[in-house]
């Protein structure tokens, strides 16, 4: 048997699982995203120079991607471990001199249940 012939059977079956992240905007406050810390990837940035992380979490709904913001790159995302659980609450954006924002989030690392790093 072909792979797409492979393919077709176990899809036609419902065995295929799903690996297309979806893609999160932090834009509500008290949004929340909760799930395993996957994988990070800088990305270029539009508005200056430098550049972000976009993080991929395995959530109760799927793969999701989303940023947090060099500022928050460099501060939680910098502690944040692959493999980990992590609930990650937006709460808007504060405002800096010069006219710009930051994103502010509260992050919390999610032991399992017997209290260890997942």
């Amino acid at each position: 048997m072909s792979y797409l012939q492979a393919a077709q059977k176990a899809l036609k079956e419902g065995k295929g699982n799903n690996i297309t992240p979806t893609y999160l905007m932090f834009d509500e406050n008290r949004k929340v995203i909760c799930g395993k810390f996957l994988n990070k990837s800088p990305v270029a940035s539009s508005v200056s120079d430098g550049q972000y992380n976009q993080y991929l979490f395995d959530t109760d709904d799927g793969l999701v991607k989303f940023h947090l913001g060099s500022a928050t790159d460099n501060e939680a995302g910098a502690v944040m471990k692959t493999g980990n659980v992590y609930h990650i609450e937006f709460l808007g954006k504060e405002d800096l001199k010069g006219g710009k924002t930051v994103n502010k989030y509260h992050i919390e690392e999610i032991p399992n249940d017997e209290g260890n790093k997942p």
